[in-house]
């Protein structure tokens, strides 16, 4: 398997699967839960919570392209390449 270099936990899946639950909860601002309860919180933050669901999955891709480069599974140039794209 490729990675866990850094992190044998590969905790930049973990932080991509907050990422989707963020989204989830920011799209799901309004809907109850089974206790009746629901956030509505005001568009500023959640617009903010929207920006930082990207930069959260931007943060991720880069966390493992860095630990594939430790691991022997990027080299340098396909490095550079996925980084030039999360900029």
């Amino acid at each position: 398997m490729s990675g866990g270099a850094l992190n044998p936990q590969y905790c930049y899946y973990q932080v991509n699967q907050f990422a989707d639950e963020l989204e989830n909860r920011v799209e799901n601002n309004t809907t109850q839960d089974e206790y009746g309860y629901s956030p509505n919180l005001p568009d500023d933050i959640l617009d903010y919570l929207k920006r930082q669901v990207s930069n959260l999955r931007k943060i991720s891709e880069i966390m493992r392209a860095t630990d594939y480069l430790f691991a022997g599974d990027h080299g340098e140039d396909s490095f550079r390449n996925a980084i030039q794209k999360k900029r």
